[in-house]
């Protein structure tokens, strides 16, 4: 009967949480969709098709599952559980943005690899007297994917009316990077002002392919340190797994409220850690 009474308490917890759930569910549904549109930009920067409100919906059912996972290994107190509720569904959130944040940066530097060829062929098509609309159509079937996304686009966005220069605006402000930004304004000036737009451009050509070259040469003098920094801040994960290997000590860590409020400041001194190493280690373009 001992044995069974650990399991009892477990299934009387998530079946009050389930009935709890089920009680208010239509305002917690609302409150959650609610959390939508916070990520439409992302999303479409990340260049991800899945729906505001279905990735919201998925983070929850994340966090509901670390809920459970976190509930039946430690068995704690209601209160503690709550908490480790309020964690999980925090965590979940934060770690969402963090995979955006991460496909976002992976896509901007994919398009940023892009960008110099796309800008050559770009200023071949206009020297051969196509128009600008013309040249970015030419460019955009002979490049991949992001840099054939981004400038169909300018090409859509100019087909719906705008101007092609407030559609290069909206490029750079999804592809946050810096080359980006000088082509938006580099195509301004010159509709401004006049001049050999083809020469302007494949001078912005060359200046990305030396910052390509300065910016691998910084990344393999860091690449040390950062090895580094990802080492130190395992290795305490590591030893955490060997200790909770012994049942002498895992039981006490993971089973006493002491136990899991210093494993919890363990782990987050170790992510703090992890943060601050990296940023140490990281050389922004």
């Amino acid at each position: 009967m001992a044995a069974v009474a650990p399991l009892a308490i477990l299934l009387g917890s998530v079946a009050a949480v389930a009935l709890l759930f089920a009680s208010f569910s239509e305002q917690i549904f609302s409150r959650i969709a609610g959390l939508a549109p916070k990520f439409v930009i992302e999303l479409e920067a990340a260049g991800m098709r899945t729906e505001p409100k279905q990735f919201v919906f998925t983070l929850t059912g994340v966090a509901a599952a670390m809920w459970v996972a976190a509930v039946a290994l430690l068995r704690p107190a209601p209160l503690i559980a709550l908490a480790i509720a309020a964690a999980c569904f925090g965590l979940a959130f934060f770690g969402g943005r963090v995979y955006l944040k991460r496909r976002r940066k992976s896509r901007i530097a994919a398009f940023q690899d892009q960008l110099e060829g796309a800008l050559r062929s770009l200023a071949g098509g206009i020297r051969v007297g196509l128009g600008i609309r013309q040249a970015l159509v030419l460019t955009s079937d002979q490049s991949r994917d992001p840099v054939k996304t981004e400038l169909m686009r300018v090409v859509a966005l100019s087909n719906l009316g705008w101007s092609i220069l407030d559609a290069f605006d909206q490029m750079a402000l999804r592809m946050t990077n810096t080359e980006t930004a000088v082509l938006a304004r580099v195509v301004r000036v010159q509709a401004q002002t006049g001049g050999d737009l083809g020469s302007v451009l494949d001078g912005l050509a060359g200046t990305i392919r030396d910052r390509r070259r300065l910016l691998r040469r910084v990344k393999a003098i860091t690449a040390q340190g950062r090895a580094t920094a990802w080492l130190l801040g395992m290795l305490p994960v590591v030893i955490g797994l060997f200790i909770s290997s012994q049942d002498e000590l895992r039981d006490p860590m993971l089973h006493s409220l002491i136990g899991q409020v210093l494993l919890a400041i363990a782990l987050g001194l170790d992510a703090v850690a992890i943060f601050c190493l990296v940023r140490l280690t990281s050389i922004d373009p």
